[in-house]
């Protein structure tokens, strides 16, 4: 692994941004404080149950196999596989990078930043510690409490945030979606209840499960993106999401390969 060019504590953003455009090697994430290592909502009108996707803004990017989104301070770091990077949401502009061991899946806990079984430095992007983890991961995500993990079924796996033990497994109870591969997750909180937003794997829509029972409580239908994207060539599978803090209803979504990031609302639909 190559030393980071930055080896000083920055005095403002501005230099930090400066000095992260100007190094070739890479660098550090931002500072990150514990409160951002709690889950986002994206859609706080709990009456609502079923969504649908609009397009707000899309950002191009140059078709990396993203496996995983996560907001760290200002910046969206992204996990291709065998690269954690950040970038600027607005430009999509990457603004720190570092190779690491492939592996699908990023979460922001109070531990560090888990890359698949890999436990990372949230500033730094350095290795911590790996964890023993068996399963696949395809979507990971903290909800406050656990490290939450998708294995491409029906069922949820949920860890200690620490040490990545597994201390149960939550099979999702709806009939309709029954045979859903899950995939991507991003963790939320309705009414003060946990629950994830998980990408249903080989379809255009994403479904929120309540994490006490394995309910489904809502649906969203993200034809808009999958219609905007230009075509891959491959399948459209959403590989990141992320929630914009302050604005309620809205996140950024990428996928597999895609040519764009996108900025989307969630909008009740009839």
């Amino acid at each position: 692994m190559k030393p980071l060019c930055v080896n000083k504590v920055l005095c403002s953003a501005a230099a930090a941004l400066l000095a992260l455009t100007a190094c070739a090697a890479p660098q550090p994430v931002a500072q990150v404080t514990s409160t951002t290592a709690s889950p986002v909502p994206i859609a706080t009108k709990s009456v609502s149950r079923h969504f649908r996707a609009q397009v707000l803004a899309r950002v191009p990017t140059d078709r990396a196999d993203a496996r995983g989104l996560e907001l760290v301070g200002d910046l969206l770091v992204e996990n291709t596989g065998p690269v954690i990077r950040a970038v600027a949401p607005a430009t999509g502009e990457v603004q720190a990078q570092r190779t690491v061991s492939p592996g699908s899946g990023t979460a922001l806990t109070p531990a560090g930043l888990w890359h698949s079984a890999v436990l990372l430095d949230p500033r730094s992007l350095a290795e911590r510690r790996r964890a023993t983890i068996t399963d696949e991961a395809w979507g990971l995500c903290y909800d406050g409490t656990h490290l939450v993990q998708s294995d491409g079924t029906t069922t949820l796996l949920l860890r200690d945030h620490d040490t990545a033990e597994l201390i149960r497994e939550l099979r999702i109870d709806a009939r309709e979606w029954g045979a859903a591969r899950l995939g991507e997750l991003h963790c939320t909180s309705v009414d003060g209840r946990p629950q994830v937003w998980a990408a249903v794997d080989g379809t255009d829509w994403m479904i929120r499960v309540d994490l006490a029972s394995g309910t489904v409580t809502a649906d969203a239908d993200l034809t808009a993106v999958t219609v905007a994207e230009v075509p891959t060539g491959r399948n459209q599978v959403i590989g990141g999401i992320a929630a914009v803090p302050g604005a309620a209803g809205e996140l950024w979504l990428t996928g597999r390969h895609y040519h764009h990031r996108y900025r989307i609302g969630l909008l009740p639909r009839t």
